[in-house]
This record gives structure tokens, C-alpha cells and sequence, in this order.
């Protein structure tokens, strides 16, 4: 598939396209503005000449297919165009096709300037921002010519080139390479990088001299012939002539200085090439798609041309004038704020950037404002910058999972966090609840009442903070469990919907009025629990709570209506900080569990602790070597921990046993993983076999160790007994610790039951 210039998926009832061509710097303010529709990011995921040349004819966007669900993307693009043109036809604001998804998008959000085509394309980012890569002003090939440059050197060596997918084997279809740098290496060999195929230029100059070179150009050069474009190693007079007047053409609009640079650099060229004959000349030109015939009738227009737009020839009373810099002696400010900063002046709807070179904050727009001095800028920024909805917290890991995701220092943490836990009464290991849905609630700048969910909070296409029960129904009921053709499943989502909807007083009272801010948490019950042989018995998700009705937290149930655990509290710039205080909370329906800590000395397997502590001192340097971020850059293989965790959760639905010692039978079956880069990762592993062997030895032990330890606090009698699939044990516990917490969970119980779990 090949990017095309211009948009034309909506047309007015007489077949004419409805949308427009956007100027450069219209195209991020635009982006921001369909941000706040998608709740996605745009601005950083542009495709082909979006952005780069002048205008566009439409906006080009990547969309990570693996993240966002296109259907999905599509109905809240509809529900925005309901709310808005509820009597306009869909088919006039939204559309599919392929892997795209279509949306009229007003310029800078204001209808007035007209509408562009705006194509949310579904794939992986990385590879789409390779494959469809631009070109500027500056030069006569476009991106398609790029794209058709790479297919012809793919089809010379047997593969074809898929701008979704990668370089496939022609015959069997096999992936080759899915990533920029294994596409580089596979089509120009060892050591070859991206940027080496980052235009037509760039591929002729990198495999000029190359034995293959007339196999490897010949589908692209053809291709160009017929197109009129001239050959790009071509250096002769009338060969450089046409290039001087492809980019005279092309550039006209952009600046009469940069296109007469551009045309005399291509002028003089041509002049500095071998001629030979008037013959060879003659062939050169025609070989490069030239029309006329003899030399005089191409000189003389383009002498004429560029003597008419030498910039000393022309006469312009817009002159550009200097920007006057700050003089304040508060540059403190400066350093606050990244490079890309942007916001937008809610009184007059108009975006500005920061400019790090003039060190001035400029309009996004297309007729350009005075700029803004630094600190004037910067006060508007820190008021006005986007900010998003909500964060996740920062992931806590598994005490296995940082002996490769950290080497020998992680590994030694894990360990002597886990030896730690014989002492007990430190107060720093928690239960870690197994609670569902996730929910958020507090009040907004307004004092108004919110309850929702994690995605009705970040809804964009709809409002999604209810600020009531019925409100927060329909939300719910909007939504297709609603909808499930499997009856139970119907009713019982039908009945969460109605108990999420009776639950929003008993959260709103909980809240004092004056408060502002959110709390996100997992919601545990919205009924008070059952009593079951003198214990309340709730089960939020895969794991099921008895909690003794005579322990404080017991006493504190019986008293409440719905339970709630928190985790995090939003305030109203978006910040976010753990819980600490529970006294925010007024009354008693609405209980906000507290920690719930183990105090009593774990039963510690110190002999086996020992053991790894010994294989760690041993072996710690090859770890250290085999995971040293410096040397797996160099390779191109900065995802190998990521490609570690992704092994080791498919164990957990295999088993967790052999574990190291089938990787590359599991990794041979990656699809997401190239060819190349399997066989890479094969090698590095043999010639790294003692640190493989050694770390898969730690991870085991490491797990081992854990799994001995939660299964003894299972076992202790306490306030909180719990269940997953009748087997004593819930999702596990926290272990505070100063550089990151650590999860302790059962991968081989909690873990598989959850993954098993059909949601």
C-alpha cells in the first residue's frame, strides 16, 4: 500500500471532495484538537509527507493495532458526530476502509477553516513510521517513490516488501524482517541502518557499486521512466537540468531563495558531469523521462527561470523581521519546560509551541502571531499544558522477573527483600487485593460528584464522568455487555449495571463537598457482604475474601454498604500520589479498605536464599553482560528483556517448569519477531550459554523461594482468608522497598487463573 496525496473518502452529493488541503502549520493544532476526541496520541505518529511538506492533502496518522481496538475508534468518532451533527449522515464525518478509519476533521477544530481527511491507519507505529516515511520540498521524489525503491530491491533478492507487515519471503510468505533495522541489514546488508533507506537518494547512494545494482534499481527505474522522473545517479547537463526543474516546479510555493539554491546546485550539477557526445548526452536525458529534444530548448527556459527568481532580482515588502528577546533576567523558567512544549489560550483558541531556537514561544497557526516572550509562554504553559486523563501507577514487577530486567543488583534485591521477610513487624508487606472493576471517583472543579471507570474517565467521544447514579447506568448499559447474546451473561451484567448505579450515593456522601480531586481504586463490593460461618464473604473477581466478622476490618464492613480499595489520588492537575491519608473519607457506607499488613515473621527458605546469593556472586559479571543495555543496542536487540517477559507469561499458561531451556522452541513461534532477529537472539544466547543457564537458575530459585513464602502466609490464620478456584491463596502481596516494590504472586495459581479467565 502506498500513501496517496489527497484526501477524497467524503464528497458532496455531486461527487466533488468536501475536504481541503491543510498547511503545515496547521497540522498539529489540528492533531491536538481530534486528541481530545480519540484520547490518543497523533502528534508523534504521522505518516508519509504529513507535516513535512507545505501542505498535505490529507493527515496521515499511525494507530497501534495491538493497543486500540478499530471498532472502538470508530464508534467514538460516531459519537462525537451524533452529539454534534446528529442529523448529518455518518457516512459524511466517518468511514473505514481496509486498515484505515476516515474522519472529516475540522482545520485547527474550527469549521471555518475548512475540513481535512484525516486517516487513522491500524499497525504497528514503528514500523508504519518507517514504511511510509515522506519527503520534503526539496527534492523530486515523493514517499511512494521511496516505497517503490525498497519493493524493487525486496523483489530482486526474492521477498516483498509490506509496509503493515515487513519484508515477506515471495514464495512461502514468511516474515524476513519486521522491523526498521533488520529491513536495513536484510536489504543492504551488516551494519545498514534505517536512515540509510530514508529516501530514493539515500538507498542509490548506499548500493552505487554494489554487483546487484542494475537487478536491485531495475523494477524502480522503469517504474520512474514511465513517471517522466529522472534517474537519480544520473549526472549528466540534461539529467541535473530536470532535476534543478523538478525542484524549481515542486518548490515555487516554499521560498524563492531555497528553490534558486536548489535549481542553480542542480544546474551546475548537470554542467560538472561527463558529457562525452551530444549523442550520450541526449540518451542520458531521454533515459531520464525528458521531453524536448534539444538542449537549447531546455536551458534557455530554466536560465530564464532561475534569472526570475534570483532573490536579487525580486522585490517583496515582506520582509522578515527580527524577533526582540527576552531581556528579563528570570531565565530560570527556561529549563522547566521540554522542547515540544505546547498549549493552547483557551480565550483565544490558538495553539503555540516553543521554539528553542529563537527562544520565543510561537503561534501553531497559519498566519503567524507575535511570538511570546519565555516567561509569558511559560506561565500560559504551566496553566494551559494538555494534560492526561489518568496515568497508570508504575508497574510493580515480580521478585523473578528483576533478575532480567536489572541483572546481578535486582537479582540480589529480590533475594534480600525475600530473606527480610523472617524478621516480620516491619509493617512493609501488604495484602494485595484482587478487586473489579476499577473505578474512580471524587469531585471535579466544580464540586460535582463523579463516579465512573477507567475508560468512561478518559471517554472522549462521550461524557463519561456520571455525576449520578442513573447517569452512570446508562453509561454502563451503553455499552455491548448489555447487548451479550449469551442470556446469563446479559442479566448479569445487567444487574452489575444496576448495582453501579444504586452505589454512586453511597460514594458521593463518602466524599466531602469541598473537596476536589479523584481517587482511583478496585471496588471489592457495592452490597454489604454476606455473613458465611461468622466470616463476610465477598468475591470482587477470580478470588474470593472471608473476613472474620470480630477483626477490626470485620467491624468496619459490617458497618459499610459498599468497600473500595484505593490506590492512588488524582489531584486536580493531574498529578498523582499514593493514598495516605483515610481520614479524607466522612461516614461509614463507603469504607476505603486500609493496608492490610502482615506482621508476623514468614517461614524464609534461607538455605536455598544462600544458594542463588552463591550463584549470583559466581556468575554475576556474564548476567551482567548478557543483559548490558550498551552492547544490546548495538545489536539492535534493546526489546530482549520485553522478549524474556513475554516468554515468561506464555509459561504461565504452558507451565513454568524447563524454564530457559525451551526458549528458542517457543521463540521459533513468534510471529512478532523477525527471522533475522530470532536467529540474532539464538546466537547471542550460545555465546552467552553460561549467564543463559545461570539466569534461568536464579529466575527458578527466585520463584521457588517466593512461592514457599506465600504459600506459608496462605496457611496462617488471620483476619483475611482467601480463596482462587477453592485452592487457600488470593492474588498475593506487596513488599515495600525504597527502589520499587515487588510483587509477590503465585504466577502458577493466581496468575494462570486470572489469564484463564474469559472477560
Amino acid at each position: 500500500m502506498i500513501l496517496k496525496e489527497g484526501g477524497n473518502i467524503f464528497k458532496d452529493a455531486d461527487g466533488a471532495p468536501v475536504t481541503t488541503r491543510i498547511q503545515r502549520d496547521s497540522v498539529d493544532p489540528t492533531l491536538l484538537w481530534l486528541e481530545k476526541i480519540t484520547g490518543l496520541k497523533h502528534t508523534d505518529l504521522k505518516l508519509g509527507s504529513t507535516g513535512i511538506k507545505d501542505t498535505s492533502g490529507d493527515l496521515d496518522v499511525a494507530v497501534d493495532a495491538s493497543k486500540v481496538d478499530k471498532q472502538e475508534l470508530f464508534d467514538k468518532l460516531v459519537a462525537w458526530k451524533m452529539k454534534n451533527h446528529p442529523d448529518d449522515d455518518t457516512r459524511q464525518w466517518v468511514a473505514k476502509s481496509g486498515i484505515s478509519v476516515h474522519f472529516k476533521t475540522p482545520i485547527n477544530g474550527n469549521p471555518n477553516n475548512g475540513y481535512v481527511q484525516t486517516d487513522l491507519m491500524f499497525g504497528n507505529p514503528e514500523l508504519m513510521k518507517f514504511a511510509y516515511k515522506g519527503t520534503g520540498d526539496g527534492t523530486v521524489y515523493k514517499g511512494a517513490h521511496r516505497a517503490i525503491m525498497i519493493a524493487s530491491m525486496a523483489k530482486a533478492k526474492g521477498m516483498k516488501w509490506s509496509p503493515g507487515k515487513g519484508l515477506v519471503n515471495r514464495e512461502t510468505n514468511e516474515l524476513v524482517a519486521s522491523t526498521p533495522d533488520d529491513v536495513a541489514e536484510t536489504l543492504l546488508g551488516a551494519g545498514a541502518n534505517p536512515a540509510d533507506l530514508d529516501s530514493v537518494e539515500s538507498i542509490v547512494r548506499k548500493i552505487k557499486g554494489s554487483p546487484d545494482y542494475d537487478a536491485l534499481t531495475a523494477d524502480a527505474f522503469d517504474n520512474f521512466e514511465k513517471q517522466g522522473l529522472p534517474v537519480p545517479e544520473s549526472r549528466g547537463i540534461i539529467s541535473g537540468m530536470l532535476q534543478a526543474k523538478f525542484k524549481l516546479d515542486e518548490g515555487i510555493k516554499s521560498g524563492l531563495a531555497k528553490v534558486y539554491k536548489s535549481g542553480v546546485g542542480g544546474f551546475k550539477l548537470g554542467q560538472a558531469g561527463d558529457q562525452g557526445s551530444f549523442s550520450k548526452m541526449n540518451k542520458t536525458y531521454k533515459d531520464a523521462g525528458g521531453q524536448q529534444t534539444t538542449i537549447g530548448q531546455v536551458l534557455d527556459p530554466i536560465k530564464k527561470g532561475l534569472d526570475a527568481i534570483n532573490p536579487a532580482n525580486v522585490d517583496t515588502d515582506d520582509k522578515d523581521k527580527p524577533v526582540s528577546k527576552d531581556k528579563s533576567k528570570n531565565r530560570a523558567s527556561l529549563l522547566k519546560f521540554p522542547s515540544n512544549a505546547v498549549f493552547q489560550d483557551p480565550k483565544q483558541g490558538t495553539w503555540w509551541k516553543w521554539d528553542q531556537d529563537a527562544q520565543v514561544w510561537t503561534s501553531m497557526t497559519y498566519k503567524k502571531l507575535k511570538p511570546l516572550k519565555p516567561d509569558v509562554g511559560f506561565a500560559l504553559w504551566k496553566k494551559y499544558a494538555p494534560k492526561e486523563s489518568v496515568n497508570e501507577a508504575a508497574r510493580i514487577d515480580h521478585a523473578e522477573d528483576l533478575v532480567y530486567l536489572q541483572g546481578s543488583q535486582g537479582a540480589m534485591r529480590a533475594l534480600q527483600s525475600l530473606r527480610s521477610m523472617a524478621k516480620g513487624g516491619a509493617g512493609n508487606v501488604t495484602l494485595k487485593w484482587d478487586g473489579s472493576p476499577a473505578v474512580i471517583f471524587g469531585r471535579n472543579e466544580n464540586g460535582e460528584f463523579v463516579l465512573t471507570d477507567k475508560s468512561g474517565f478518559g471517554a472522549k467521544g462521550y461524557d463519561g464522568k456520571a455525576t449520578s447514579g442513573e447517569a452512570l447506568q446508562n453509561m454502563l448499559m451503553a455499552r455491548p455487555g448489555a447487548k451479550n447474546p449469551d442470556k446469563v451473561k446479559k442479566d448479569r451484567y445487567i444487574q452489575f449495571a444496576k448495582n453501579m448505579g444504586q452505589a454512586y450515593s453511597v460514594f458521593e456522601k463518602a466524599v466531602p463537598e469541598g473537596y476536589r480531586g479523584y481517587f482511583k481504586g478496585d471496588l471489592l463490593y457495592y452490597t454489604t457482604p454476606q455473613v458465611i460461618e461468622k466470616n463476610f464473604v465477598f468475591k470482587p473477581n477470580i478470588v474470593e475474601y472471608a473476613v472474620d466478622v470480630a477483626s477490626d476490618l470485620g467491624k468496619k464492613i459490617a458497618k459499610s454498604t459498599a468497600g473500595v480499595v484505593v490506590h492512588r489520588m488524582v489531584d486536580p492537575d493531574g498529578s498523582e500520589s499514593p493514598l495516605k491519608d483515610l481520614d479524607v473519607f466522612q461516614g461509614n457506607s463507603l469504607l476505603v479498605v486500609p493496608p492490610v499488613t502482615i506482621e508476623e515473621p514468614a517461614q524464609v527458605p534461607n538455605e536455598e536464599i544462600s544458594r542463588l546469593e552463591q550463584i549470583i556472586n559466581k556468575d554475576a559479571k556474564d548476567i551482567d553482560s548478557l543483559l548490558d543495555k550498551n552492547k544490546l543496542r548495538q545489536m539492535k536487540m534493546t526489546d530482549f528483556p520485553k522478549i524474556i517477559y513475554s516468554y515468561m507469561n506464555s509459561k504461565v499458561d504452558t507451565g513454568l517448569d524447563n524454564l530457559g531451556r525451551d526458549f528458542t522452541k517457543w521463540l521459533d513461534t513468534r510471529k512478532d519477531v523477525s527471522n533475522i532477529k530470532k536467529q540474532k537472539i539464538i546466537e547471542y544466547i550460545k555465546q552467552n550459554m553460561n549467564a543463559w543457564t545461570s539466569l534461568f537458575e536464579v529466575i527458578t530459585g527466585v520463584m521457588k523461594a517466593k512461592d514457599s513464602i506465600i504459600a506459608d502466609l496462605d496457611s496462617r490464620p488471620g483476619m483475611v482468608k482467601s480463596k482462587t478456584d477453592g485452592n487457600d491463596g488470593g492474588e498475593g502481596y506487596v513488599l515495600a522497598h525504597p527502589e520499587g516494590d515487588i510483587k509477590l504472586v503465585n504466577r502458577a495459581g493466581f496468575t494462570a487463573a486470572n489469564r484463564a479467565v474469559e472477560r
